[in-house]
């Protein structure tokens, strides 16, 4: 009956309706009694639970090219051997040069009764009993990525829940007020744009309407600081889901032109183009002559060229143009020289400028300033109402002020760039946003795509810092959170090597055919020399990430080159050398244990999102240890069973925290200083709280913290357990005065597909 419409929702009564619940709950009741009392394999995971106390910048420039991450600040000698460490470089802004070595002589994996030996915790701190140390297994968490990717865990991999996009809805468009009769202020070189000059057209698009956007995560390194560095010790890296950079590319008229801006006379047998770089957050556009030859490329000749269209002014940046000199030249090799000069001509024969927009999401910089200005708390809720893609702020004498949080921007921006390149000349095909209705099927493409684009941006940032780091962080700009083991220094050492010896010309950048040529078999790893491992992991669903932004903290620069010094000069003492070291292993090998076996079975899954925000995430850590309602009895995935695994989790955590701070102190290092430690501390005695400590190589900057997820407060935003902590926070940055303590939005993402790096339908 068209004129009948027929409610699909339960009447009151169902709700009401007590005979009805009452039979459910008698059904559950047989289900648990016929579970009870199963405890075999229970009785001594208790005993893990410790009572043992936790240990708990303004930077200058457009925000790229200062080394924000662990991985920045370290890297290898390139020796056949690891037993010894070479000399550290001397340069202010570059850390130590070295590699760390297998220790010898005795283990201790008994813990030290010396206080000093663990930089002076304060034992009492979480108010726990001390139990016994968790062992762990070094299970063998390794894949070799020789030619094609492949992905294996100790049991089967479990799907991670499709992380949310990042891309705000509908176009972001900044556009730039130019008066072709006033050239714009320039500072320094670089063009400045004025935020304030908003609503009027930038440089109009050109008749090719192709726009191609890519975006890769930052990152947080929860296990395995510095351990990390030394193959084949695993690291476990979370992508940071909403924490994204974003870079744009297509055609459009060359900026600043009609104010005497030329691109000058070609050199005979090369083309050129206007190559302009639009970074709206830092109000500065990057102008660029791009050069590249039409002939044989079998010798060492200039292949390609990258040079300032203002060389008088202009300012440098070298995570941007080492990598715009090094993707460019792999794609000309790899689609052919007049493919490469068809692609370039296609807007109109006159030649528009290949434009590139870079953005950052908001969390890869301090927010508190805009908070403040605001009027806003330093809270979950706050921070995510933020617009995206904010400016940098401003002191009062206009200079940018750009303060760092410590997510991997420098990689994730040039796994972006790479990314974006390699998607726009269709070298490669990647992964895509599911928000935008062309997701493919195509999984060994992507695959592909995304080992080229890996091996690229390797090569790329490590060229831009001037050294071979680990590359962890770079890996999850590309696959998201996984577990890494890196790659051998030799794999790429030899190229960049090369390449730093070419004369080159004054201003800009170039490289040779030749050199041009062994990049590109290099990246196609055609020799099979890329032996990094990536093992796909994620947070168990019911488990979350909060990020704390601190600014106040004492400066500790150089922290990796003086525990590269303290291990060189003690690595033949002993005791202290090889116990921390071996010990650091044993804590990580438990947590990727953990989070790869017995938290990801899919009964502890379902039992955590059961009993997650009710039961755990309404307790405190030492309330976990205790008996509880009836729902608490011990079958595998009940409330009692997950709480004594996310104990052993919380215990494995503690230990290398505790390693890692004694480490710290007898390097005399603030890997994790006493005002970190006592905001850790803090943290974990909250209710849900599994973990807290510092990411990555430690410092003043950051915390992370590991919690059960609680009772949503905003959808998709924040729950009860997150809000406590935020809570806490702001008391102690009330308290405190000189430091402030603010939540940042990020979460943790799950491995590949759009968790890693991808295209996605953000506009220019």
């Amino acid at each position: 009956n068209s004129q009948k419409k027929t409610s699909l929702l339960p009447s009151p009564s169902h709700f009401l309706s007590l005979p009805t619940m009452w039979g459910r709950i008698t059904q559950i009741a047989e289900q648990l009694d016929g579970n009870f009392g199963d405890d075999s394999n229970n009785d001594d995971r208790r005993a893990s639970s410790s009572n043992l106390s936790s240990p708990s910048s303004q930077q200058n420039g457009d925000g790229w090219d200062d080394t924000d991450d662990f991985d920045d600040e370290l890297d290898f000698d390139g020796t056949d051997n690891n037993d010894e460490v070479d000399a550290l470089d001397g340069e202010e802004d570059t850390d130590a040069i070295g590699t760390f070595g297998e220790s010898e002589g005795g283990g201790g994996d008994a813990w030290n009764d010396d206080d000093d030996a663990f930089g002076g915790l304060n034992e009492d701190s979480l108010d726990e009993d001390v139990g016994d140390l968790c062992t762990g297994q070094n299970d063998a968490i390794a894949i070799n990525l020789p030619n094609k990717v492949e992905f294996k865990t100790a049991l089967e991999v479990k799907e991670s829940e499709p992380a949310a996009s990042t891309i705000p809805s509908g176009s972001v468009t900044l556009d730039v007020n130019i008066d072709a009769a006033t050239p714009p202020p320039t500072t320094n070189g670089t063009i400045n744009i004025s935020t304030s000059d908003i609503n009027v057209a930038q440089s109009p698009v050109t008749s090719n309407p192709s726009t191609v956007t890519v975006s890769a995560p930052g990152k947080v390194l929860i296990a395995g600081g510095y351990l990390v560095l030394e193959s084949p010790n695993p690291g476990v890296v979370l992508a940071a889901k909403g924490c994204r950079f974003h870079t744009t590319v297509m055609f459009r008229q060359p900026f600043n032109i009609g104010v005497g801006d030329t691109l000058g006379s070609n050199a005979v047998g090369m083309e050129s183009i206007p190559l302009d770089v639009y970074s709206p957050q830092f109000d500065k556009v990057f102008l660029y002559r791009l050069s590249y030859s039409l002939g044989s490329q079998d010798d060492d000749d200039v292949a390609i060229r990258l040079q300032p269209r203002h060389p008088e002014t202009h300012t440098s940046n070298k995570f941007v143009e080492r990598s715009l000199l090094l993707a460019l030249s792999y794609i000309q090799q790899s689609i052919g020289l007049q493919e490469f000069h068809s692609k370039l001509r296609q807007p109109d024969d006159n030649g528009g400028a290949l434009a590139i927009k870079l953005r950052a999401d908001n969390d890869f910089y301090s927010q508190i300033t805009h908070l403040k200005q605001r009027g806003l708390d330093l809270t979950p809720k706050n921070i995510e109402s933020l617009e995206p893609f904010l400016p940098c702020p401003k002191d009062e004498m206009g200079n940018l002020v750009v303060n760092k949080t410590g997510l991997g921007s420098s990689a994730a921006l040039v796994t972006s760039l790479v990314g974006a390149l390699l998607s726009f000349f269709d070298v490669v095909s990647l992964p895509v946003t599911k928000d935008d209705g062309t997701n493919s099927n195509n999984k060994e493409l992507h695959e592909e795509g995304l080992r080229i684009a890996h091996n690229l941006s390797q090569i790329c940032h490590c060229h831009a810092q001037g050294k071979v780091g680990s590359g962890f962080d770079v890996s999850s700009a590309v696959y998201g959170s996984h577990i890494y083991t890196r790659f051998s220094e030799n794999v790429i050492n030899r190229f960049l090597e090369s390449v730093d010896a070419q004369k080159g010309f004054e201003g800009g950048l170039d490289l040779t055919g030749i050199l041009s040529q062994q990049l590109r078999e290099l990246v196609n790893d055609t020799t099979k020399k890329w032996d990094c491992a990536v093992t796909p992991i994620s947070l168990p669903q019911g488990l979350e990430l909060l990020m704390a932004d601190i600014c106040g903290g004492s400066e500790s620069p150089s922290m990796a080159k003086k525990i590269l010094e303290w291990k060189k000069n003690n690595r033949k003492v002993g005791f202290l050398d090889d116990y921390y070291w071996k010990d650091l292993k044993r804590c990580n090998n438990k947590i990727v244990s953990l989070l790869s076996n017995q938290l990801a079975s899919q009964t502890v899954l379902k039992g955590l999102q059961r009993d997650g925000p009710v039961i755990l995430a309404s307790r405190t850590a030492e309330q976990w240890k205790k008996p509880m309602p009836s729902s608490w009895h011990e079958f595998e995935g009940s409330s009692w069973d997950i709480a004594g695994k996310l104990l052993d989790l919380r215990m494995a955590f503690m230990e290398s925290r505790q390693n890692l701070k004694g480490m710290g102190k007898a390097a005399d290092v603030p890997v994790e200083p006493d005002e970190q430690t006592n905001l850790a501390n803090a943290t974990m005695k909250l209710p849900g709280v599994v973990a807290s400590g510092v990411p990555g190589a430690g410092g003043y900057d950051a915390l992370f913290v590991v919690y059960v997820k609680g009772t949503v407060t905003c959808v998709d935003k924040s729950d009860s357990v997150r809000d406590n902590i935020a809570n806490l926070w702001r008391d102690f940055s009330n308290q405190n005065g000189t430091t402030v303590v603010c939540p940042l939005s990020v979460k943790a993402a799950g491995f590949g597909g759009e968790n890693g790096l991808c295209a996605s339908a953000l506009r220019w």
